[in-house]
């Protein structure tokens, strides 16, 4: 038995003979503080019938960030310190964003993941994979989980094959990241965090790419020409589009692989061109859905996020440049591309331009085509998700 293994079993022993304070929740998100779970968090701490009733606790990996949580007096330790560990042992729930603490909580214990988004591409048990035995390992890990959530029900038999689930675990609540789509006051929260007025602009339009680069693959092919990843791409041309039609074209990578195209793709900015960064958002406590009500356009490849964005019938523009390269290396549990993603489909930067400037003449371009998605993706189209959450796990376990 590995080291690690040992360490996880002791553990595990101790945390069963551990008693839990039933008003006490941790919460951990990857990157820290965000999505669903940090949603959930704020409709606890502000909600009237619960503000004063939990004790909330975070598990933070960046240091640096973990002492702004305090400055803000939030209740926030390093994930992994004494004083975490400490604080996971005697929670009775635990929310998480992606698979953390599965191993080593234990049936005293509620484990709520929220994961951060709906599959549109296969992950988990639906990626083709020759490791039966991790496989079998990873259902007995995911077997741990006490429940999880979806958006609708053919999200609810998604999230069950990709992660082997008990469907009874799986509940239609939608997410509450999603809440924040009906905020209106978005469009302020972005004009502080780019510190730029927004009447200076008519559109405003966001470049949401999914995650293709991680340590071990690369999923289809690694955006190395420009941020579209067009053979015909010419940046001052693009520049002088969006200067003309007065846009604000808002970029935001991937958290898991910022840093690599950071670098890469810096120099892309002008007054009508900004990278929006994980610190830049973390640093005034936001995350991509306080101000994702704000835009106008959203403009992605495979990312899940536009079913988020659906929820409010806006244009979506799609760039599918290696589909056939994605579709071999990664894949989709839904099938067929076209039929799923309710937009123009771009391959090149003339057509881009051209299916942009349709959509900015006509808002209602595919309108029919998102609410069909819609309506199957997301069963509820309201901000109440948080409160479907909350009402799932506390009033059914008090």
């Amino acid at each position: 038995m590995k080291k690690e293994d040992i360490l996880r079993f002791l553990f595990r022993v101790i945390n069963r003979l551990i008693p839990k304070n039933k008003n006490q929740i941790v919460f951990e998100s990857t990157p820290d503080f965000s999505d669903n779970v940090f949603s959930i968090f704020d409709y606890i701490q502000n909600n009237e019938r619960s503000k004063d009733k939990y004790s909330l606790v975070w598990l933070i990996y960046d240091k640096k960030f973990l002492k702004k949580l305090k400055n803000q007096n939030i209740n926030a330790y390093q994930k992994f310190s004494f004083k975490g560990l400490y604080c996971l042992l005697r929670s009775k729930y635990i929310f998480v964003s992606h698979n953390s603490f599965i191993t080593l909580k234990t049936k005293n214990q509620i484990l709520i993941n929220l994961w951060h988004g709906m599959p549109l591409k296969t992950m988990l048990f639906t990626k083709p994979s020759k490791d039966e035995q991790n496989l079998l390992k990873s259902k007995d890990i995911i077997d741990n989980v006490d429940i999880f959530i979806a958006t609708s029900m053919i999200m609810k038999t998604a999230i069950a094959s990709c992660f082997y689930a008990n469907p009874r675990k799986i509940h239609l609540t939608g997410q509450p990241r999603n809440d924040k789509l009906f905020d209106m006051t978005s469009k302020e929260k972005l004009s502080d965090l780019l510190n730029i007025d927004l009447s200076n602009y008519e559109k405003i339009v966001i470049f949401c790419p999914t995650f293709r680069k991680s340590k071990y693959v690369i999923d289809g092919v690694s955006k190395k020409i420009n941020i579209f990843n067009f053979n015909d791409y010419d940046k001052t041309i693009f520049h002088e589009y969006l200067t003309n039609h007065k846009i604000l074209f808002l970029l935001k990578f991937h958290p898991f692989e910022e840093k690599y195209y950071l670098s890469k793709f810096k120099n892309q900015e002008n007054s009508h061109v900004i990278l929006i960064t994980k610190k830049m958002l973390q640093n005034e406590f936001l995350d991509l859905y306080d101000i994702l009500s704000a835009v106008d356009v959203l403009i992605t490849d495979y990312s899940s996020v536009y079913f988020d964005f659906l929820l409010r019938n806006k244009p979506v523009i799609f760039c599918p440049t290696d589909l056939d390269e994605y579709s071999k290396s990664r894949g989709f549990i839904l099938e067929p591309y076209d039929f799923w993603t309710p937009g123009p489909k771009v391959k090149d930067f003339k057509n881009f331009l051209k299916e942009l400037t349709k959509i900015i003449e006509n808002s209602n371009y595919y309108k029919e085509e998102r609410e069909l998605i819609n309506n199957i993706v997301n069963k509820y189209h309201d901000d109440n998700s948080c409160e479907r959450v909350y009402n799932l796990v506390f009033e059914n376990n008090p």
